[in-house]
């Protein structure tokens, strides 16, 4: 790699990135760093896999709009003081999803949708997401009371614009918080879902699941998961906080005894069942359960637990059934260290770490 500053145009309007004064090479031995000295104590901690490409590799993007000195304003979001970074084009989206945000900008004055000023209007965000292994996008419009006039010409219109475009749909948003996606979902066009390739596995990807945002790195992390895992045909599998089961079926693509998983979200598990059934693996199980709710079954043992829970970690009452359950082999992917280390020390009573 080339240790070169990354450069942005829209930095100081932004803030989102805040290393981008660092080169790549800087930023990744500021990471390494940091988890050494939250994990180096459980064991040896391997040199970080860089990503690449290291611009332009996100998957998803939200762009809010507003409603303000009598103007419609829309961009990225600005956490540090609620406000709007008007980005043309974003240094770490994919391109395509840019270029499909400025083609919505359009539509939406085309046809004089209401943009949400905080009390009043329709339109609060959009979210775009593309299955990069596939080339298929899907768009939500996030709206205050869950609809909005000439949606449905603006969905057609949308996706005669752009081929790529496969699944249209809407988000109601009456809260507070400006990107929150979780309210009732309408499909105005398309199936509700993208399909994307990973690992040389198919999912569908609806637009309020939880996918990983860097594809790239996505294949090198569920590759390293399966490499760690070492699953053989006669394997039973937990896969906890499973979402829509990426990380359980690309882990047992080459066979398992059985592959179970669960997570809090009810529409993450019943997409997982039909991923899992598009993949072929007939025998899997999956519950709508939250971690702190998931205990032991009587006679059922597995030989390998592989969980990826929020950045808060693992509950300590899923640690305790973990330690029950008795695994051969715990596979703990973390995006929050500070939580791994923790729960490392509860699970190190019991396992020796064997590789980070």
């Amino acid at each position: 790699m080339i240790n070169t500053v990354r450069t942005c145009e829209y930095r100081r309007k932004c803030g989102a990135c805040q290393t981008l004064n660092l080169s790549y090479e800087e930023e990744l031995s500021l990471k390494m760093k940091k988890v050494i000295g939250l994990l180096g104590r459980f064991g040896h901690v391997g040199e970080i896999i860089p990503s690449f490409p290291s611009e332009h590799y996100r998957n998803k993007a939200q762009y809010l709009f507003r409603f303000e000195s009598g103007r419609m304003r829309s961009g990225l979001y600005r956490s540090s003081d609620n406000g709007i970074a008007d980005v043309g084009s974003c240094l770490m989206e994919d391109e395509e999803i840019s270029e499909v945000y400025r083609q919505i900008r359009k539509l939406v004055r085309q046809y004089g949708v209401r943009i949400f000023d905080g009390r009043r209007g329709d339109l609060r965000h959009v979210m775009i997401r593309k299955a990069v292994g596939t080339g298929e996008i899907s768009v939500s419009f996030v709206t205050f009371a869950g609809s909005f006039m000439n949606e449905h010409k603006l969905a057609d219109d949308l996706m005669r614009s752009m081929s790529s475009i496969k699944s249209v749909s809407e988000i109601k948003n009456d809260t507070e918080i400006p990107l929150w996606t979780d309210g009732t979902e309408r499909i105005l066009r398309g199936p509700g879902y993208i399909t994307d390739i990973l690992c040389g596995c198919r999912f569908r990807v609806p637009p309020k699941a939880f996918y990983q945002i860097n594809p790239y790195s996505t294949e090198k992390l569920y590759s390293t998961v399966a490499e760690f895992a070492e699953i053989s045909e006669k394997d039973r599998v937990l896969d906890a906080y499973c979402g829509i089961g990426t990380i359980g079926i690309t882990a047992t693509k080459h066979g398992c005894a059985s592959l179970s998983g669960f997570d809090v979200s009810r529409d993450a598990v019943e997409t997982a069942k039909a991923n899992a059934e598009l993949n072929g693996i007939m025998h899997a199980e999956y519950l709508c359960i939250p971690d702190s709710r998931y205990v032991r079954k009587q006679n059922i043992r597995y030989d390998v637990v592989i969980t990826d829970p929020p950045r808060s970690g693992c509950s300590r009452n899923f640690i305790e059934t973990i330690l029950a359950l008795s695994p051969q082999r715990i596979v703990y992917i973390s995006c929050g260290p500070e939580s791994l280390a923790r729960d490392l020390s509860l699970l190190q009573r019991h396992y020796t770490v064997r590789r980070i």
